[in-house]
């Protein structure tokens, strides 16, 4: 089959690496896969897509907000390749892929993809075009349970929704994984900079535990400062203040920007923490999980079905500095043997659930099943 991905860009996102993910196992199951995208400038995963030999559309948007001259370039794109299936990615992207499909004349059948949660604030006109591009869609496809339930709720929805999760090609497990004591714990925070992560309770957590403690782990934050959003800038100007004014607290931790060798990051962390306030399907617990890497997550959307009850790593209420703080000081007291077998769990689930053939099998799957229509 002939497969056409749309996403905005190829910047630093959690979504931009799953649809590479996919499109290179798409690809090695025998499909010709294209990408099309209208934020060149983006171009954090462009040299991985170019190495799966994926030939990628590139449109450069002339404005912000809504663009006709996108729904045009896409819609003359689609009817020039005649692919049997479009795959969106995201709200904007897929309502770009909604309208430029409409009409007889386009042959291939469009799959709605939707990586975040439906508890994220996005502007009502928005939300709305989105739902009625899922509408529009042969399937709608979320990366968690919970989100794909919370979908099938809304009419027209319920029989086109499916759950896939996200997959990953899964080396064997390196044995170069950080498992230190006490006082030298290093924790990891890989994401934007953005509202949702959460960045000023987790700085709270860390000064009541550095109160009740006396120290504080050191802590990177891998990830770029997202300024897409009024909340996350507020957040970020926050974060700034908080730490000036904690010298302890700033001395030991470190902004580490966007970073392509994420993996080397996992390896050489106790933990990753994760404290969101809404999620999808995180890539970076499934890469953690993988990777040896302990998880501390907030209680949020598919977090309690894939850390489930102390098996696979400590969950936490993210808005409660406290509850934040109680799981990294399990963590600091947890013995040698304990950490080992919770990330030794993780990673059978990791195994079991995050595979990139499943996820590559299910989409096929659903493109078949249209095109027989």
């Amino acid at each position: 089959m002939k497969i056409l991905i749309v996403i905005d860009s190829l910047g630093s996102g959690g979504a931009q690496k799953l649809k590479g993910n996919l499109a290179k196992s798409l690809s090695d199951l025998g499909h010709v896969v294209e990408l099309f995208i209208y934020n060149p400038k983006g171009d954090f995963f462009a040299s991985e897509f170019q190495s799966y030999g994926i030939k990628i559309h590139a449109v450069e948007k002339k404005k912000d907000g809504f663009s006709l001259y996108i729904v045009k370039q896409l819609r003359s794109i689609i009817l020039k390749h005649n692919y049997d299936g479009v795959i969106s990615s995201m709200h904007a992207p897929s309502i770009y892929a909604a309208l430029a499909m409409i009409g007889r004349s386009v042959r291939g059948r469009l799959i709605v993809c939707e990586e975040s949660s439906s508890n994220a604030p996005v502007p009502i006109l928005k939300k709305l075009l989105f739902y009625l591009a899922s509408l529009s869609a042969y399937s709608v496809v979320a990366n968690s349970f919970n989100e794909a339930r919370l979908l099938k709720r809304r009419p027209g929805l319920s029989k086109k929704t499916h759950a896939i999760l996200n997959g990953f090609e899964i080396p064997a497990l390196s044995k170069d994984q950080t498992i230190t004591q006490n006082k030298n714990l290093k924790l990891l925070v890989v994401g934007r900079i953005a509202y949702p992560k959460n960045g000023v309770n987790l700085l709270k957590a860390l000064s009541l535990f550095y109160d009740r403690n006396g120290w504080i782990p050191r802590v990177e934050w891998a990830g770029r400062r997202d300024g897409s959003f009024d909340k996350s800038i507020e957040m970020q100007k926050e974060m700034d203040k908080y730490l000036l004014k904690n010298t302890k607290l700033s001395s030991k931790w470190t902004w580490l920007g966007e970073v392509k060798d994420i993996v080397s990051l996992y390896r050489k962390s106790d933990a990753l923490l994760l404290v969101s306030i809404y999620e999808g399907l995180p890539m970076v617990i499934c890469e953690a999980m993988i990777e040896g890497c302990f998880v501390i997550a907030s209680n949020v959307c598919d977090h309690p079905f894939i850390i489930g009850d102390e098996e696979r790593g400590f969950l936490c209420d993210p808005l409660s500095p406290e509850s934040i703080c109680n799981s990294i000081e399990r963590l600091s007291v947890m013995s040698f043997s304990e950490k080992s077998n919770m990330i030794k769990n993780a990673r059978e689930f990791a195994e079991l659930n995050f595979d990139q053939g499943s996820m590559s099998g299910a989409y096929e799957s659903l493109l078949i099943e249209h095109n027989s229509c």
